[in-house]
């Protein structure tokens, strides 16, 4: 089996922002979810692409959401927002 070279995570000041408002314990869950991501991004069974909106993927970890795009041949991840369930999906 051959090692996939992990992707970059680029946070965006909105989700960094967002991030540090929840508990510590969500947080530490949340990064060790992005963490797993980033080291395997087309095994995740929790995220889903979206359709008519302007952010392409989503990642459920317990009631929060994180919205993500994805770069593949840049190998990055850029990390729009973290939000919870009831207001991740309000059109962007």
């Amino acid at each position: 089996m051959v090692a996939m070279p992990q992707y970059r995570v680029i946070f965006t000041d909105v989700a960094l922002k967002n991030l540090k408002r929840y508990p510590k314990n969500d947080q530490k869950t949340i990064l060790s979810h992005i963490e797993q991501l980033a080291s395997d991004p087309h095994q995740k069974s929790n995220v889903k692409r979206l359709v008519n909106f302007d952010i392409s993927y989503r990642m459920r970890v317990g009631r929060y959401r994180i919205l993500f795009e994805k770069q593949d041949a840049q190998q990055i991840i850029d990390i729009i927002d973290i939000l919870p369930r009831s207001k991740a999906y309000r059109r962007r």
